[in-house]
């Protein structure tokens, strides 16, 4: 590896090594991000949303506004969904194309990384610079599960990360060259692509601030370009934005994001995760670093291909605090680590030329820079396999599609506008009106849960608002006035808005088969339909006996401790799940204490008129202990108990028509104190037929 001879054959066979476990990594991202591109349904719970998002700004109803029913804005700036709305007219709102933006965004970081590397390096160092380019390109895609599959989302993040970086270098190539106001411009180009990533997410102002280091280190003549122009667009644009929308923009992108929590400790545990993720390519930056600064210290110049490894290792320790920052803040999650493994990334494979330049920069050190370089590509070819991934578990399968495609159909069937909270452009798709995203009520309406010792240093003294001084017009009246036919509720605990439950009641299930995945993210999927809590008639020639809805229990007597002081409409501590299929408001359950209770429930005693009597009932399905008993005339004379171990009710009942005219009464019985040792029930009816 000399100044003059070409690089012998064995020395390149080594760097193609080192190339192709770059390339293989990035052939597995680029096969996962192409089988999920044209997936029709949320990859991640978001997506939809932020399809939301550009249907209004293309629609001209705009995004910052006061939170309500129909709309409340996720806590970013607009630029990643003006960019689909701008597009909509050409290609329309899908998560195609949105997924097409991030891609499209994902493959000019690679770009940025590939060509900041090959092209700052010297000519005498083509090999390791290329195959550093490459190793570099496959540590992205080996982060890619890491981030847990965030680069090819309907989600601002990689459109961020191409604007953040891509500035910071085009900074760093273009703050020194040309001259006269034509240097002058083209450092305010990358300013303005600087000021511009803050409008796609707001950590964009730390890369600002980055780049402002970069001219001051490289062309601090021309510094005063760079702050006019990144605070005439940042600055300028966020008063602008501010004054067009009434204060509500710096609401959602700023002061929203000061009453969530902050937490001190996954704040400092960050740059850990952050450096040990990849270990073999933090250590080969950290020895690139060490080379060249022995290196400069004896030459007292930079080393040769040295360039790249400085700005991107100092990229990389600004994006390790943004990725802290972002993580530590309520309900992060990984793709906040962005930024970080992939200046990283892009720090490691630049270490390969700049340790070789600067190993043979020292007086007789060239075969050891050979040997210390090849070294180092060993090594980070043999992270990259270390690191080696499936797609398997970030790819929807034709099942997948099947389940979004029952979902939307099912969705359509429903009489009336549903709230699908998780994924509110499902109900765009099945043609119907889109509601509020779950996250926005969240942000909005959910304080503080941290105590102060546990926040962020630069949370602590801050007093959480409580409740969030920002009510969200219509959604009480809505809930309350049954506006929603259904509600579709997936697999998360059930904050939305207080005591929405007192009207909706959970209906039945999801259909299995209907029930589409997410692969990135919150791992969601539809569960629960509700409806509204409203007392349900019964049908022609049936009459109801007991439905418990005006909260009593209507004349049956209790014994033991099981069945509480009266029906309830909530779930009860220890129930293995929501209980549903119950009609109404209120349903009956022996699980007042815990299965380990006991006792009985018994009816006022009735006349039998009718053919039929059905109920509803669930809980354990053990008929020696738990059930429910028909007494005619002082004896037993039919039992039935729940189909399964469940907590969703099925419908039982008892032929008495041979016993028309007779007293009978019906007492529910639970002796069971193991597992399952409860009983659930509604709405008893006589039929005078078959039901």
């Amino acid at each position: 590896m000399t100044t003059s001879a070409p690089t012998p054959r064995w020395q390149r066979l080594v760097w193609a090594v080192v190339a192709v476990a770059g390339a293989a990594q990035l052939a597995v991202l680029w096969s996962a991000m192409l089988r999920r591109w044209l997936y029709p349904y949320d990859l991640e719970w978001m997506e939809g949303g932020t399809l939301a998002h550009a249907a209004r700004i293309a629609a001209g109803a705009g995004i910052y506004q006061r939170p309500s029913v129909d709309f409340i804005p996720f806590l970013y700036t607009p630029l990643y969904p003006g960019v689909l709305a701008a597009l909509s007219g050409a290609v329309g709102i899908s998560y195609a194309v949105a997924r097409a933006v991030s891609i499209a965004s994902i493959a000019g970081v690679l770009a940025v990384v590939a060509t900041s590397i090959v092209r700052g390096s010297e000519r005498r160092h083509r090999w390791p610079a290329v195959a550093g380019a490459l190793a570099a390109g496959g540590l992205i895609a080996a982060a890619y599960p890491v981030v847990d599959g965030w680069y090819d989302i309907a989600r601002a993040d990689s459109l961020f990360l191409v604007m953040a970086l891509g500035g910071a270098i085009a900074l760093w190539r273009w703050s020194a060259a040309g001259s006269g106001w034509r240097g002058h411009a083209r450092v305010a180009g990358a300013a303005a692509l600087l000021a511009l990533s803050f409008f796609c997410k707001q950590t964009g102002v730390l890369y600002v601030a980055a780049g402002g280091a970069i001219v001051a280190a490289t062309a601090w003549r021309r510094l005063p370009t760079y702050v006019a122009t990144a605070g005439a667009i940042g600055l300028g644009g966020t008063w602008l934005l501010d004054r067009a929308t009434g204060g509500w923009f710096w609401t959602y992108v700023f002061e929203v994001h000061q009453a969530h929590d902050c937490n001190h400790r996954r704040f400092v545990d960050s740059f850990g995760a952050i450096l040990a993720a990849f270990p073999i390519a933090t250590a080969v930056i950290a020895v690139g670093l060490a080379a060249v600064a022995a290196a400069w210290i004896a030459r007292r110049q930079r080393p040769p291909s040295a360039g790249p490894l400085l700005v991107w290792a100092w990229l990389y320790a600004v994006s390790c605090a943004v990725g802290a920052v972002g993580f530590a803040t309520q309900w992060a999650e990984k793709n906040a680590y962005a930024p970080a493994f992939i200046a990283g990334a892009a720090a490691a494979g630049a270490a390969l030329p700049a340790m070789a330049g600067a190993l043979s920069a020292l007086a007789g050190a060239r075969r050891w820079a050979c040997a210390a370089a090849l070294a180092a590509g060993f090594a980070l070819a043999g992270q990259l396999y270390a690191a080696r991934w499936s797609p398997s578990a970030f790819v929807p399968t034709e099942a997948d599609r099947r389940a979004g495609d029952a979902l939307i159909a099912w969705l359509r069937s429903i009489d009336g506008d549903v709230l699908i909270p998780f994924h509110p452009w499902y109900a765009h798709l099945a043609g119907k009106p889109v509601y509020v995203h779950r996250m926005g009520v969240m942000d909005v309406s959910h304080v503080n849960h941290s105590p102060p010792n546990t926040r962020c240093v630069w949370a602590r003294g801050r007093t959480p608002r409580n409740p969030p001084p920002w009510p969200i017009a219509g959604l009480e009246r809505a809930l309350r006035d049954t506006r929603f036919a259904a509600i579709v509720w997936d697999n998360r605990d059930r904050r939305y808005f207080p005591d929405w439950t007192r009207w909706y009641r959970p209906a039945d299930d999801v259909p299995r088969h209907a029930r589409p995945r997410t692969f990135t993210g919150a791992r969601v999927v539809p569960l629960t339909v509700w409806v509204p809590a409203r007392p349900v008639a019964p049908p022609p020639g049936a009459r109801v006996l007991w439905n418990f809805e005006d909260g009593t229990f209507g004349g049956w007597t209790a014994t033991g401790t099981a069945w509480g002081r009266g029906p309830t409409s909530r779930r009860l501590p220890g129930q293995k799940g929501t209980v549903r299929n119950y009609l109404g408001r209120y349903y009956v359950s022996s699980m007042h204490g815990g299965d380990a209770a006991v006792g009985t429930l018994t009816s006022p005693e009735f006349t039998i008129r009718g053919a039929r009597i059905t109920f509803r009932i669930s809980g354990g399905s053990d008929a020696s202990r738990l059930r429910a008993e028909l007494w005619v005339d002082g004896k037993l004379v039919d039992q039935a108990t729940s189909s399964a171990d469940s907590e969703r009710m099925t419908v039982a009942g008892w032929n008495v028509a041979h016993l028309r005219g007779r007293r009978a009464k019906i007492v529910l019985v639970d002796r069971a104190r193991g597992p399952w040792g409860h009983l659930n029930a509604d709405e008893f009816w006589e039929h005078d037929g078959e039901p």
